[in-house]
Parts: structure tokens; sequence; C-alpha cells
């Protein structure tokens, strides 16, 4: 994954965003979600494929801050699995109704296990990105995402996500995320225990 692909994928959405229609409704950060994620390592000269599931959720403290946590398990096959449980804080800055300006910064601690043995890894993520409502059914995400593990080294990712609404409670949506050494998919559900709200 390169800059120059990082660049288009994050000027695209931020031009979809200006054309997007502006909504009447802000966006909630109070949600549980439950998700499918398919995981490719680039291991040297071969890929590495996993599969799993990962639970989370957000919480809104005030209306520009948020905490949130998730827990993901993957199982790549052999007798190799990897789990990872990440809790953090993040920033959401209105740039217009239905349109934020969103940074996250979070502890993230890692597992794999191996029939060889164990081995764990703690670092510190950070995202920046924009949410947006383009109508009240339909909402996109595009994130840059930054991770720093201590035994595993540094990451820099690229995220395009889209949920659809079936109502103001309940979306589905899927995400692409794409790094130098790891690819990721997700497909899943958000329940919104705030509900979508109006703006005044």
């Amino acid at each position: 994954m390169n800059k120059r692909l990082g660049q288009t994928v994050v000027g695209t959405f931020a031009s979809l965003l200006a054309l997007g229609a502006a909504s009447a409704a802000e966006l909630d950060y109070n949600y549980a979600e439950l998700r499918y994620v398919d995981t490719e390592l680039d291991v040297g000269a071969f890929d590495v494929d996993g599969d799993g599931f990962e639970i989370g959720g957000s919480l809104e403290l005030t209306p520009a801050v948020h905490i949130f946590a998730n827990f993901q398990t993957l199982d790549f096959g052999s007798g190799v699995d990897v789990s990872a449980f990440e809790v953090g804080g993040g920033y959401a800055m209105p740039l217009r109704a239905g349109a934020d300006l969103v940074a996250r910064l979070s502890y993230i601690d890692g597992e794999i296990d191996t029939p060889f043995g164990d081995a764990d890894d703690s670092g510190f993520g950070f995202s920046a990105g924009l949410r947006n409502l383009f109508s009240p059914q339909f909402e996109g995400r595009a994130f840059v995402n930054y991770v720093d593990l201590d035994e595993s080294g540094d990451e820099i990712s690229f995220e395009i996500a889209g949920d659809y609404f079936l109502n103001e409670q309940v979306a589905l949506g899927a995400s692409l995320e794409l790094g130098d050494d790891v690819t990721t998919w997700t497909l899943g559900a958000r329940w919104y225990f705030g509900g979508i709200q109006t703006r005044r």
C-alpha cells in the first residue's frame, strides 16, 4: 500500500463529502457492533490468511468526546490464533450537520497462540478521518490508521467503510483496510442504542 493510493482513497472520500447532501441528523457515537473479519498478512515470500470475529462499541461522554473498545480473535489455521484488545478515546469535530472530523488514540494488547508457544505484544494506535451521512440511510467513513507495537513494529493503513441503516438503531456495513503488510475486510452490524439524533 503506497502513499499515492492512500492519498487517492482519502481524496476521493473528501470529494464525495463536499458533494454529499447535507443531512438533518448528527452522527451517533453510542453503539455496539459485531463484525466478521478476514485478514491477509504478507509474511516474507508468502501470504497467510485468517478470519474470525470482532466485537466492540463506543460510548459518548460529551458531544465531542467518546470512549471505545473492541476485541478481535482470528484463526490462521494450523493451530495459530491471534487475539487483540483495544481501548481508547476519541474526539469528534463537526464540519456540518451529519459530517465529523474524528481523531482517536488507543492502547492495544495482542497475543499469538501457536503449537510452539505463545507471544504477547502491545502498543498504541492513532486514527484520523471523516464520518459522513451522505443520506439518512447511508454513512461513509475514511480513516488513516497508525499502529505501533513493541515487538511487531509499526504499520500505516488506509480504511474505507460504509453502513446502510435498516432503521434508526440498526445498520449493516462493510469495511476495507489496506496496509503495506496487512489487508483486512469486514462485514457486520451496528446497534445504535442512542439512536440517530436530530441536530438542533
